[in-house]
């Protein structure tokens, strides 16, 4: 704590995180206020204004630039300060193992997070007395992504300080590593092992917590890429080890996550928590689904480019994955789209369904139209459930005054904190005369 504390990293990362919280979370706001003007003379848009998508996934967007960019060079400076001072020997001499050190130092981290969350906690406030709803299922979702975010990237650090000597090194290995991940994510809609891959995308996993769904496979994968890095990093500080033995260990870590992995991927577990239930089909629906015992196959004729695509992955596909117990979707490349877009043939758009030998088709992406077509495959009768009706949570209001706040005072308070802690007072005693 004393060292993380003493390190200027941590308040000018503080300092910068207030400024990006505040001037993202002002400018969400106005767009938010611009978009509630419309949605108050035409009621029928107010079911689109939700303060989860509108307000705080943009406010907290600051929080993932910070903890991508900027997080890396605190944990730097927190792991590998004992190895490059040689304090790294000293402590290793003590009854305590490469992993419980490095649990201590993911501990200290932890309690300083907690300065890390002052900013986002202000915006939340600040939004409260503006009079803006607030959803705390969703907005708690979205904190646990940038803690589960925050871990993976802490012990990437970790993992970084452990294998290069210098600061600037392991920086390097950070930024490729989130890099790395960002290219993934890009890669997703090209198809192949790259979109297999990219579901382990740090920012995919994100994602799903931004958009309001909690699920076992996002938690899983960021706690196994946390434990991956962890375990590594704990394994190559170990003292009086070869090199290949250190590195079979890292061998039985990465099968034994993998297996974990896996096992966790088989039975995906979905929480809902968003409002108006966007990624939830009627309940009704879902008991139909979900007695689904044969395979349910959907073979789609369209480039994967096509914006019709797209609002059929997030309205119909993406909810079927998670209710249907055999799903099989097939996409039939665009070689039937010509230049410049133009559809060659008429199967170009073409959706079919296949259930028991039962075989129909649609050019339709609604749900509307898909579910009961597929209810009639399936030989159901679905009666949908009365459920309440979102009406969204409009709201005219105006968080200028709130700069005040985030480009001033709260910087002016990290960095009083920063003084106030450095005073010999409050430590007296360096790291040497504590070993003495």
């Amino acid at each position: 704590m004393r060292t993380l504390l003493l390190s200027p990293s941590l308040w000018l990362m503080l300092v910068i995180l207030s400024w990006l919280v505040g001037y993202s979370f002002i400018q969400a706001v106005d767009l938010f206020s611009q978009a509630s003007r419309t949605a108050l003379a035409y009621p029928q848009l107010a079911k689109g204004m939700n303060a989860m998508e509108g307000v705080f996934v943009p406010t907290f967007g600051a929080y993932y630039l910070v903890e991508t960019l900027l997080f890396p060079f605190v944990v730097i400076r927190l792991t590998g300060h004992d190895k490059q001072t040689g304090s790294l020997k000293l402590l290793l001499q003590l009854p305590l193992s490469t992993f419980g050190l490095n649990a201590i130092k993911l501990a200290a981290l932890s309690v300083a997070g907690l300065l890390f969350l002052v900013p986002g906690a202000s915006a939340v406030i600040a939004w409260h007395f503006l009079g803006g709803d607030i959803h705390m299922p969703a907005l708690l979702t979205l904190l646990l992504g940038h803690m589960l975010y925050g871990l993976t990237i802490a012990c990437i650090a970790m993992f970084a300080s452990a294998v290069s000597n210098t600061a600037a090194t392991a920086a390097m290995i950070c930024l490729a590593a989130t890099l790395g991940s960002w290219v993934l994510d890009f890669s997703a809609s090209s198809g192949g092992w790259l979109e297999v891959l990219s579901q382990g995308s740090m920012t995919t996993l994100l994602r799903q917590f931004e958009s309001g769904l909690l699920s076992s496979t996002a938690t899983g994968g960021f706690l196994a890429l946390s434990l991956l890095f962890f375990l590594v990093a704990s394994i190559l500080l170990q003292p009086g080890r070869q090199l290949l033995g250190k590195l079979k260990s890292v061998a039985w870590v990465v099968a034994v996550i993998a297996v974990l992995i896996f096992l966790v991927a088989q039975k995906p577990l979905y929480l809902d928590v968003t409002e108006d239930h966007r990624h939830s089909f009627n309940p009704a629906d879902v008991r139909a689904f979900q007695a689904m015992e044969a395979p349910l196959k959907i073979k789609i004729h369209m480039a994967r480019e096509d914006g019709r695509l797209y609002d059929l992955e997030r309205n119909v596909l993406s909810r079927l994955r998670r209710v249907v117990p055999q799903l099989q979707i097939t996409y039939v490349e665009s070689a039937e789209k010509g230049l410049f877009g133009a559809a060659e043939s008429d199967n170009y758009g073409l959706i079919e369904y296949d259930y028991r030998g039962r075989h129909d088709q649609s050019y339709s992406t609604s749900p509307r139209e898909i579910l009961p077509l597929i209810h009639s495959l399936a030989g159901q009768k679905v009666v949908p459930e009365a459920m309440p009706e979102y009406a969204g949570h409009p709201l005219l209001a105006d968080a200028s005054p709130a700069r005040w706040w985030f480009y001033l005072v709260l910087p002016l308070v990290f960095l009083f904190a920063a003084w106030r802690i450095r005073q010999p007072q409050l430590f007296p005693l360096s790291f040497r005369e504590y070993v003495r």
